[in-house]
């Protein structure tokens, strides 16, 4: 037990917590200091071995498939890890005397078959409402001098995997968060790119992904920044993104009117709208939190799913042309070229707004895009 092996074993310990792809090694070095004896770190959900941590060594996998399959359910071993503390090791008689375990259907057909020793120390790592996690180790022979050292060894690391496993299942929040967050952000209606303070993209959506890669109306330089194929238009694209982050740290002003810049297509027809928002203000959009520093969205009117406006205009009840004022600065059409678009004067188109930020309790122009891209979108054919 020199202090070389423990400071190996724990820095294994947390080593696997942050990748779990180490824990297998963390086992099989269990397994060199005690050759020949089997090592099982088990996960459980509901009492069944959960694939995401199911480690073991000198355990064979027709073992593993019979203890799935049935064994789990009559292990004494099983129904003990309810009454014992997390983090306290103990041995195997502690569980259940030798005389018992032989009368055992877990004993005569499963662990003698697969030749799993009954001579065993272990401990819970980890217990959660849904489940729970052990390390278990199991000797075929009685060898008390080993059997002393596996508990000391187990008191020393009980602390770290305690740890450990919390760390472990920070991470695993984590990354769910994150997995969701990015679920909702591809379901976006538009394409959505998060870009940091250099304007370099460091995340995009799958609307963004597939803009990129037809080529049609936006680019990436080598840098990583959204371009246009029109330098003018990359200059304003420039600009916006100056301002946006000018205006990062401070609140928009409730009557501010969203600005636009027009990216016009290689092949001609409509131009792409682009809309920049501080990394702030995008965080309202249902992400809990974004890496970059400014939201750069790109809407494509020959390809917005239908009904997200149509649903907004039946559910506030929006005029016909308060409809098609809303559809212009969703899709990101600045409100004088919308106002024009629609044969009405700025002023007017103004009004409007005003009247349908009342209706749907949306302050800001930002508030009725993220209005709609909450809508679910369902596309037809």
């Amino acid at each position: 037990m020199t202090p070389l092996l423990v400071a190996e074993l724990v820095g294994g310990i947390y080593e696997a917590a942050l990748d779990p792809c180490l824990w297998q090694r963390l086992v099989d070095r269990v397994e060199e200091i005690y050759p020949e004896i089997t090592v099982a770190l088990f996960s459980h959900e509901s009492h069944l071995p959960a694939a995401a941590l199911t480690v073991t060594a000198n355990y064979s996998d027709a073992a593993m498939r019979d203890y799935a399959a049935h064994y789990f359910s009559n292990s004494p071993y099983v129904d003990f890890v309810p009454r014992n503390g997390v983090g306290q090791p103990v041995r195997t008689e502690a569980i259940i005397r030798e005389e018992e375990l032989f009368r055992t259907e877990h004993y005569n057909d499963f662990m003698r078959v697969h030749r799993i020793g009954h001579y065993g120390t272990g401990m819970v790592l980890e217990r959660e409402p849904g489940g729970w996690a052990s390390l278990s180790f199991a000797d075929r022979r009685n060898d008390t001098a080993r059997r002393e050292h596996q508990m000391q060894l187990l008191r020393l690391l009980a602390p770290h995997f305690g740890r450990a496993f919390k760390l472990r299942r920070t991470l695993m929040d984590a990354r769910m968060a994150g997995m969701a967050a990015q679920a909702v952000f591809d379901g976006w209606m538009h394409a959505a790119f998060v870009l940091d303070r250099e304007g370099r993209v460091m995340t995009m959506n799958r609307r963004a992904e597939a803009l990129v890669a037809c080529g049609e109306g936006v680019m990436l330089n080598r840098f990583g920044q959204p371009r246009s194929f029109d330098d003018k238009c990359s200059r304003a694209l420039d600009l916006a993104f100056a301002a946006c982050r000018v205006s990062a740290d401070a609140p928009m002003e409730a009557s501010g009117e969203l600005s636009g810049v027009m990216l016009p297509r290689r092949s001609g027809g409509v131009p792409l709208h682009a809309m920049l928002w501080p990394v702030a203000t995008a965080a309202e959009f249902g992400l809990p939190s974004l890496p970059g520093q400014v939201l750069l969205i790109i809407s494509d009117p020959d390809d917005t799913p239908p009904g997200a406006v149509a649903w907004i205009a039946r559910r506030f009840a929006l005029s016909p042309a308060e409809e098609k004022l809303a559809d212009a600065v969703i899709a990101g059409v600045p409100l004088n070229e919308a106002a024009e678009n629609l044969g009405i004067q700025l002023s007017t188109a103004r009004t409007r707004l005003k009247t349908i930020q009342a209706k749907t309790g949306c302050h800001r122009q930002l508030d009725l895009v993220r209005l709609a891209m909450s809508v679910p979108t369902v596309r037809l054919g």
